[in-house]
């Protein structure tokens, strides 16, 4: 997949999805089903359209994203040939819906695009579906618009899968994704107790912007650069330590080895309960020990 920005060379005619792509869930990946059809009708390749950044931070909002931009490069990599990747600005805005789409078509060869039916774009969210297919019938290009998927009469979107994580069910987090639910960051120093339970420990320094699940004890996979580990990862604090701050700290079954430094993977698989603070570290390391047995629960 290539990454693109409006200065750059490319010459090849193209569709473009536009959205945001927060998350790539079922929604979105039926967007780009829909690229890839009219694509192929015309011999293009199929792009995605989104922002390299958080655009809730011109608005002076805290919100975070459920992927991170370099998150969702990955899982973009799976669904399209291109992504051009937009700095949201004050400029962009402020930039009325059709200087927006003709900016996109001096760019680049656009021979159609494709959003959602709640699309909205440009100054003041005036552009929307509507406007979108009145713009590509004018300028004899293609227009797709694609109708809320809903899983079990409940509209899949973003707003959704954030309340899921707020929740903490995992489980229901990855049927609205449609792929699981990860959370990346470089392996570094903690409060160095892993060696009190015998379990090597991995703190991880995630993106500040990265939205993660209800604070609580999960059961997890631990991805490291050759192999695919079982942990139980704590989401929060660890009050039995008097440790108040929020960290991640993942606990890896039956691994040998430093991975200070590294970037580690973990992909949540179900929450298995709330944090708590236990009268000892014995009897904290007694539950460490039934927290691990998820693996028997497959």
């Amino acid at each position: 997949m290539k990454t693109l920005t409006l200065t750059t060379k490319y010459n090849e005619p193209i569709c473009f999805a536009l959205g945001f792509f927060d998350c790539v869930h079922r929604g979105h990946r039926a967007l780009f089903e829909e690229a890839r059809e009219m694509a192929g009708r015309v011999g293009a390749k199929v792009g995605a359209v989104t922002f390299s950044d958080n655009p809730s931070r011109t608005f002076g909002k805290e919100s975070q994203l459920i992927y991170t931009f370099e998150e969702r490069k990955i899982l973009l990599a799976q669904e399209v040939d291109a992504v051009l990747a937009l700095p949201f600005s004050k400029e962009l805005q402020n930039t009325p819906p059709p200087a927006f789409l003709q900016m996109l078509m001096r760019a680049f060869d656009v021979r159609g695009f494709v959003c959602g039916y709640d699309y909205k774009f440009g100054a003041n969210a005036e552009g929307d579906s509507i406007f979108l297919q009145e713009f590509c019938s004018k300028n004899n290009i293609m227009c797709g618009i694609v109708q809320p998927i809903t899983l079990e009469n409940v509209r899949v979107s973003s707003t959704k899968v954030k309340e899921l994580l707020h929740l903490g069910d995992i489980e229901n987090v990855v049927r609205f994704l449609g792929h699981a639910y990860t959370v990346e960051g470089e392996v570094c120093h903690g409060h160095g107790r892993g060696h009190v339970f015998n379990f090597p420990t991995a703190n991880l320094q995630v993106d500040a912007d990265k939205l993660l699940p209800k604070t609580g004890v999960y059961a997890t996979y631990a991805y490291t650069d050759t192999k695919k580990y079982k942990a139980v990862t704590n989401v929060g604090n660890c009050p039995t330590f008097g440790n108040r701050e929020t960290t991640v700290e993942t606990m890896l079954i039956d691994f040998e080895g430093d991975l200070y430094g590294k970037t580690l993977c973990l992909e949540f698989v179900r929450r298995l309960r709330d944090i708590r603070t236990f009268s000892s570290p014995q009897a904290l390391y007694k539950q460490i020990i039934n927290d691990t047995k998820w693996e028997n629960e497959e």
